[in-house]
């Protein structure tokens, strides 16, 4: 194999790891409006459902949804020069009141240095969560993720590559908002990099 496809298939492990690490850059708190005068109690107003907040609102089954996927990916092909990435499939994420798994079921079509990869990625990562108001931190990782990858015609097991890059940097923190269609992480492309705001979605 020649030193540019092994090139693609670490670019291919490495890009296939850029969703599963929760590394994210801290999103502007909402302010909470004050009004200029106490509401007329002598008017009656339907009672609005309560929105979950804070680290409640994280609780339950979620979905990372391809476009989101490919989101996340375009900014990170753009921080790379000559990377092109195409995304098929999505992501579940899970949290309970102090675990969460991440469950990854996608592939990445990449064209770097004139060459071609593909790589899909199935199994999960689990562990204990923490969070504050605004950040949720995880430890403890464990990963049974498996990683394939073609490489111009060329296919090779990228799990154990994906391994040492995931002990070196492991999941560790995701700074968050909770939206209306659920949690909004702020997922990192990359050293000085934009990041790109994740919508989680409730898994069907």
């Amino acid at each position: 194999m020649s030193i540019e496809s092994h090139r693609v298939f670490a670019i291919t492990v490495l890009s296939m790891l850029g969703v599963g690490a929760l590394s994210a850059c801290m999103s502007p708190a909402s302010e909470s409006a004050t009004p200029d005068a106490a509401p007329d109690a002598s008017v009656s107003e339907p009672a609005e459902e309560k929105s979950a907040s804070g680290p409640e609102c994280l609780i339950g089954d979620w979905y990372i949804a391809e476009d989101q996927m490919q989101a996340f990916y375009s900014a990170v092909s753009e921080s790379n020069s000559g990377v092109d990435i195409t995304v098929e499939g999505g992501t579940g994420l899970s949290f309970a009141d102090t675990t969460y798994t991440y469950r990854p079921d996608f592939a990445i079509l990449l064209h770097a240095a004139g060459a071609d990869g593909k790589g899909s990625i199935t199994g999960g990562i689990s562990g204990d969560y923490t969070a504050s108001e605004t950040e949720v931190t995880t430890s403890h990782d464990v990963s049974d993720v498996a990683v394939s990858v073609t490489v111009s015609g060329i296919s090779m097991d990228g799990t154990d590559l994906f391994g040492d890059f995931l002990s070196s940097a492991p999941i560790n923190s995701a700074p968050y908002e909770c939206g209306a269609d659920g949690p909004i992480l702020q997922f990192d492309t990359g050293d000085g990099n934009p990041r790109v705001p994740i919508q989680l979605t409730p898994a069907s």
